[in-house]
């Protein structure tokens, strides 16, 4: 199944936004930009990885953004983080908000279109990235291409792809990711019904990575 083409899906479109989160993080550095699926689907990612993933560990956050989620994890004693984001101006923004945290670097790459760098991570964060991925024209070709990328990019065996959507399900990212990820905890979320069927307002899925 694919979705239908939007302009979140275009790059151009974030670049915009950036370039504009950016300027008025320089009118008032209270503003640091929006906060994608919220604050309330950050705070689960960072319990989860306060509970289950040592300080130390390498983890990268694919699709940054402003960096908001890594900023929460400086605050939590992780030390070793990376934002990466295929956005010149999301890492602009990212940098800026986070100056001051000196264990986040930022990476302007496009996973999916560059060489992924041959550093592996302990633990890959997508919140969102895949979703907007999945709203471009060549979403089809992209999104395998995304999870063989983001595969090479964990640690094997004892790694973790912690991904966050709020266009699949559990079980559509299950199917898709199985040929190359395991789940390993599908984290609580608010469920809701409409139409007789039970669906969730995001779904958060922690994978291990599959040897292949």
């Amino acid at each position: 199944m694919e979705l239908n083409d939007s302009h979140l899906g275009k790059k151009e479109y974030w670049d915009k936004i950036y370039v504009t989160e950016l300027d008025n993080y320089k009118n008032n550095q209270d503003d640091v930009g929006e906060i994608w699926f919220g604050e309330r689907t950050e705070q689960k990612i960072v319990d989860w990885l306060v509970d289950n993933i040592a300080t130390d560990k390498s983890l990268a956050d694919i699709g940054t953004g402003n960096g908001h989620l890594l900023s929460l994890l400086s605050e939590e004693g992780f030390s070793n983080l990376t934002g990466i984001d295929y956005s010149a101006s999301s890492i602009k923004l990212a940098a800026a908000i986070n100056s001051d945290k000196p264990d986040i670097k930022f990476l302007c790459m496009d996973v999916i279109n560059s060489t992924a760098s041959n550093i592996r991570h302990d633990v890959c964060l997508d919140k969102g990235t895949y979703d907007a991925i999945s709203l471009a024209n060549t979403s089809a070709a992209d999104r395998i291409t995304y999870k063989q990328r983001i595969h090479s990019m964990v640690t094997p065996d004892t790694g973790f792809f912690v991904l966050a959507s709020v266009n699949w399900t559990v079980e559509e990212l299950t199917e898709f990711y199985s040929d190359y990820f395991s789940v390993h905890q599908v984290l609580p979320c608010k469920k809701f019904t409409f139409g007789g069927v039970t669906g969730r307002d995001v779904s958060i899925v922690i994978f291990k990575p599959k040897q292949t």
